[in-house]
């Protein structure tokens, strides 16, 4: 009886607590897909709390096992270094996530979407912070190797951003929108 009562006590706690901002709950995925991710990595450059979305559900993906979350997790160290106080802050997350992307693009050259958060976290850093040295490389990569990938969601995804970039030519935008 006692168990029961805590029970649906600690349930009413979850649902109708303040949590903070917004007063909203936020259920996280134990497995995040990379679609989800995708999606809250375009709306984590809206605002610090979609930011830190995005870095509580990755910060304890594994980087060997999965290199494509590791990448949108060290792209989500990069965005929090946007919105820490501090400029200590902002120079130790942008170096983790930097370090931690190039290190994963080191161990996977040919992941296109490791190539796409780099090229995405490049175009956006203020120049500055002298990190827009692979620009011109990762869109020539992209280039070349969309017409390999099979994953339609990936495809499209990467085709999006690839439209909307300074980084590729109008030629290369024709090229990419009709694979």
């Amino acid at each position: 009886m006692i168990k029961s009562r805590f029970f649906l006590f600690l349930v009413a706690a979850l649902f109708f607590a303040p949590l903070g901002h917004g007063n909203t709950l936020v259920i996280l995925p134990k497995k995040p897909s990379v679609e989800v991710i995708r999606n809250l990595y375009i709306k984590a450059s809206e605002s610090e709390e979609n930011t830190e979305k995005l870095y509580n559900i990755l910060k304890d993906v594994d980087c060997e096992n999965n290199p494509t979350l590791a990448g949108y997790k060290a792209a989500s160290m990069t965005l929090k270094a946007k919105y820490a106080e501090k400029i200590i802050n902002k120079k130790k997350y942008f170096k983790e996530g930097a370090v931690l992307l190039e290190s994963l693009i080191s161990e996977n050259p040919n992941n296109i979407e490791l190539r796409l958060i780099r090229l995405s976290i490049q175009e956006s850093v203020p120049k500055l912070l002298k990190y827009h040295k692979n620009i011109k490389e990762d869109a020539q990569f992209i280039v070349k190797q969309l017409a390999h990938v099979k994953d339609k969601d990936k495809k499209e995804y990467i085709k999006a951003y690839a439209i909307k970039s300074y980084a590729f030519t109008s030629e290369e935008k024709t090229v990419l929108s009709k694979l």
